[in-house]
């Protein structure tokens, strides 16, 4: 069955980009494509001639020429929704197998405002999200997953196909540490770190033979580190072809976080990042969207 990909555009770099992405992807998979892009409501209606969705159509028409410019024999169709950016994604997320947005986020940068649209996306999105950076270009990298016991069983499954797919390798990347007032407990005993070190390689482990079980032919490497989550996993997704993360996405404003790992990837983008739910989650109130999510870019 094809594969139903939503790319968002709004004319710029990082949208761009992510459009390039997902044609590449179509080069190995099976898919039918959804251009779209999203006109917010707080417009001002026009008596003539609306400027405003005269650009939108343009847009999208200029995505769909890129598309059949491209060397990649993928069917496509072009849409402009009438909504909040962040409310029309995330409807566009429920009828998608995978949604696809860019990123001006690079390595080089720092700040919130940028970042505010993806993590908004992220922490609530109904299926896989890829945030592709403004400087992305194909490569042969591998896929890097971060394993966690919450949220990992449906991002390490979606990161397994990926790498499959790509003919490339996995790495099931885990970090761990001591909290310091856990580890001022165990001062006068034994040193905790043997202990917690076997407990996350068990975890690790048990997690990587259960996807080699699922997935024979695909060559899996596991990484265990000391350290915080986010930063070890960020150093392993530099120059990957994907790095994959999982999200509960319960509560609206507390999922923002999205977790350290998530949320620090996202917010320096060192590649592409899928951000994958582990489940089908109720619907939550997406008319609350926050301050700075009026570009998609």
């Amino acid at each position: 069955m094809a594969e139903n990909v939503v790319v968002a555009v709004d004319g710029g770099t990082a949208s761009t980009a992510a459009l390039d992405w997902a044609v590449d992807r179509a080069r190995s998979v099976d898919m039918r494509l959804e251009i779209i892009t999203v006109v917010d409501i707080d417009w001002i209606p026009q008596t003539g001639p609306d400027p405003v969705l005269h650009e939108s159509e343009r847009i999208v028409q200029e995505a769909g020429k890129r598309v059949e410019l491209s060397d990649v024999p993928v069917d496509f169709s072009t849409t402009v929704h009438h909504t909040r950016p962040v409310a029309g994604l995330l409807d566009a997320s429920r009828r998608a197998d995978l949604l696809v947005i860019g990123s001006h986020k690079t390595r080089g940068m720092t700040g919130l405002i940028n970042g505010t649209l993806p993590l908004a996306v992220a922490a609530r999105t109904h299926c896989p999200l890829v945030v592709v950076p403004v400087d992305w270009e194909p490569g042969e990298g591998r896929v890097v997953v971060g394993v966690d016991e919450e949220t990992g069983t449906a991002a390490m499954a979606f990161a397994a196909v990926e790498a499959e797919r790509a003919g490339t390798t996995l790495l099931a990347v885990r970090a761990w540490d001591i909290p310091p007032l856990v580890y001022g407990a165990w001062a006068a005993l034994e040193s905790p770190f043997d202990a917690v070190e076997a407990s996350e390689r068990t975890i690790l482990d048990t997690a990587v033979t259960r996807m080699r079980a699922e997935h024979e032919r695909l060559a899996i490497d596991a990484v265990l580190e000391q350290g915080r989550p986010s930063v070890v996993l960020a150093q392993h997704a530099d120059g990957a072809r994907l790095s994959v993360v999982g999200t509960h996405g319960r509560r609206a404003i507390a999922s923002l976080l999205l977790g350290s790992a998530g949320h620090d990837l996202l917010m320096n983008m060192p590649s592409p990042i899928a951000v994958v739910p582990d489940r089908v989650r109720p619907e939550h109130d997406e008319s609350l969207e926050p301050p700075g999510t009026g570009s998609a870019r």
